[in-house]
């Protein structure tokens, strides 16, 4: 009981350090967001020229916005509700990183925080054709395909300029790709027939050797090989001829042991005696 009590001691004491791990690394996660998002926002103020104090519907012109109200949408906003534009970001709590963020989704239906497996589904565009595009090292690995845009320092305009270069070359594309399965395909087939056809010398019957001699059934010589001569010619015939001759006399040996007992009594007529006949006719 003791060992038992401690082991669930240790045991506690080890999930309260990976919790308060965890605790310590939430706040320092949050910090580190939080000081990129300040980072970006000063890019933006520099690019666009808009903050936090500024009116939704002038943040729109600034980010050249035309369709506000998938804008408005992404935002979290009603579009209908035309008094919102007449608000300033920050009492509608929006950040102008996040109205970056909502310019892009509704120009190119991703943002720069969006993986490279979103962006590829949302341009309905081959992932890998996309990684080689964008001269990534080892396209057909999936390591990149959780990495965000921005991680990789790639703007949406440079995947929409790729995307449009691809859908330029979509046909010699589509058919490259037919080709090569096709010959794959052939190939393979091409290559199952060969290995089928070659099975039958696997399982080959035996060769069948001529024999040296060949006799009719009149025990004459109809055909000899060359390397024989007379004399082994006539030692073969007349092993030939003791060996069926021993197997006559073995046959007419078991016809003499296996023969079918009969009753000589009956086969006499023993029992058509006279008396009976006589007897027969007094009556």
């Amino acid at each position: 009981m003791r060992n038992i009590y401690l082991t669930i001691l240790i045991l506690v004491s080890t999930c309260l350090l990976f919790g308060q791990a965890a605790e310590e690394a939430l706040p320092l996660q949050q910090a580190v967001s939080d000081s990129l998002t300040l980072v970006r926002e000063k890019e933006i103020l520099s690019e666009y020229g808009f903050k936090d104090s500024n009116l939704l519907s002038e943040v729109a012109v600034k980010l050249e916005i035309q369709n506000l109200d998938s804008w408005k949408r992404y935002l979290g906003l009603e579009p209908e509700n035309r008094k919102l534009d007449g608000m300033t970001l920050r009492k509608l709590g929006i950040t102008p990183y996040r109205a970056l963020l909502a310019q892009q989704f509704s120009v190119y239906g991703f943002t720069e925080l969006s993986t490279l497996n979103e962006v590829a589904a949302s341009l309905n565009m081959p992932i890998k054709k996309l990684k080689q595009q964008l001269n990534l090292a080892n396209p057909g690995s999936r390591k990149w395909d959780s990495y965000s845009l921005q991680s990789q320092d790639i703007s949406p305009e440079k995947i929409k300029t790729l995307h449009d270069s691809f859908l330029a070359n979509q046909l010699s594309y589509g058919v490259s790709v037919t080709l090569v399965g096709m010959l794959t395909v052939f190939s393979a087939l091409l290559i199952t027939s060969l290995v089928i056809r070659q099975l039958v010398h696997l399982n080959r019957p035996p060769k069948t050797t001529k024999p040296d001699l060949k006799l009719s059934p009149g025990g004459k010589v109809v055909a000899a090989s060359a390397t024989l001569n007379k004399n082994m010619i006539a030692a073969i015939i007349t092993a030939l001829h003791i060996h069926q001759q021993s197997l006559e006399d073995r046959r007419k040996m078991a016809l003499t042991f296996r023969r079918t007992p009969t009753n000589q009594w009956r086969a006499s007529a023993v029992l058509s005696m006279p008396n009976r006949e006589i007897n027969a006719k007094r009556r």
